[in-house]
């Protein structure tokens, strides 16, 4: 069978303390890498595919994403009030009525090089990720085809990018299970990940849609931020 991306949820709301100072005054997706928007190249790349249903979940100085419909006038946004308090979860909760059909949910602040990461047809739910001889980053292994052992750091598994794909089933699964989880002692510091791939991966069967490790640039620092664009060397807020 063959499932659809049908939507894209763009789970947008921290606050990315470690690319400090740039993110003070502008919310880590909206961070320029050589003149373009980080985000930009995400929301590229999905409507390159044809997903045109596109939300993102902002919350840290959520205004600023209002420049994004000069170019994208179609985009669709939600608050999550919690961000600052709670983990991912409370971004993909405050989406979950949006969850259905085939759905993507991905991280905001993900440079994407390779468009063709993303993609309108899927054999079934998929977690994107590159195979790596070592990493100490978050990963998974594979086992019978399937996504297993969502760690950080390990060999021979798959480094872990936060795009992901889910099937209509999957996506009905998740917003019981995200609910439930939230509902539960520290569910709130949770990262929404962890539910279908640690905390209730019974439920679900995710293969790995794998990618090169060049096709999407994690920028986890300022430092970072500036080894791919010097000019930011002299930044001053």
């Amino acid at each position: 069978m063959t499932y659809t991306a049908e939507k894209a949820i763009i789970l947008a709301a921290g606050f990315g303390s470690r690319m400090v100072p740039v993110t003070l005054d502008t919310p880590k997706p909206l961070v320029k890498v050589h003149g373009t928007r980080i985000i930009d190249t995400l929301l590229d790349a999905l409507l390159e595919a044809g997903i045109e249903d596109i939300t993102i979940v902002r919350g840290y100085k959520k205004e600023c994403f209002d420049e994004l419909l000069t170019k994208y006038p179609g985009l669709k946004f939600i608050d999550n009030p919690l961000y600052d308090s709670t983990n991912s979860i409370s971004s993909a909760r405050a989406a979950l009525d949006l969850l259905e059909g085939g759905c993507y949910i991905c991280e905001a602040d993900l440079l994407i090089a390779n468009p063709d990461v993303i993609r309108k047809y899927h054999a079934s739910s998929d977690y994107l990720g590159s195979f790596v001889r070592e990493t100490d980053d978050w990963c998974l292994s594979e086992k019978d085809g399937y996504a297993t052992d969502y760690r950080k750091g390990g060999t021979e598994c798959f480094n872990c990018y936060g795009i992901s794909f889910w099937t209509p089933e999957d996506c009905e699964q998740l917003r019981e299970d995200i609910e439930e989880v939230w509902n539960q002692e520290g569910g709130k510091d949770v990262f929404y990940e962890f539910v279908p791939l640690v905390l209730r991966k019974d439920n679900y069967q995710v293969k790995i849609h794998e990618c090169q490790k060049a096709d999407v640039v994690e920028i986890d620092s300022f430092q970072e931020l500036i080894a791919l664009d010097p000019t930011y060397k002299h930044y001053k807020r």
